[in-house]
């Protein structure tokens, strides 16, 4: 987290807070982070970022995919050391078509 907190995009998008100034303007920091993260340090070293609500909610609903997608692949590479699992695929079975013998208007 720390690399992303330093990182010069993150840095240009964010203000950045000492724990006594945050404190004294608390309510300022938390109007600045509807708009943009809040980088609160101490001593110069990031130590919390205040977020807004609807930016939380990207970040939540990205990490909740991102960690199905790998539940997926951690069960996918357990089934093939397994050896895999045969699937039973039934018979193909002719039917007929709903547009045979529909004309066409012109």
């Amino acid at each position: 987290m720390t690399d992303m907190v330093t990182s010069p995009s993150f840095m240009t998008m964010s203000s950045r807070w000492n724990v006594a100034s945050a404190k004294a303007g608390l309510s300022h920091v938390l109007a600045s982070a509807r708009r943009s993260p809040q980088v609160i340090e101490k001593r110069g070293e990031p130590i919390a970022v205040v977020v807004g609500m609807e930016q939380y909610a990207r970040l939540a609903e990205g990490e909740r995919r991102r960690s199905r997608w790998r539940r997926f692949l951690e069960l996918s590479a357990a089934l093939r050391k397994e050896g895999g699992v045969d699937l039973a695929i039934p018979q193909r079975t002719e039917r007929p078509s709903p547009f045979a013998g529909r004309r066409r208007r012109s």
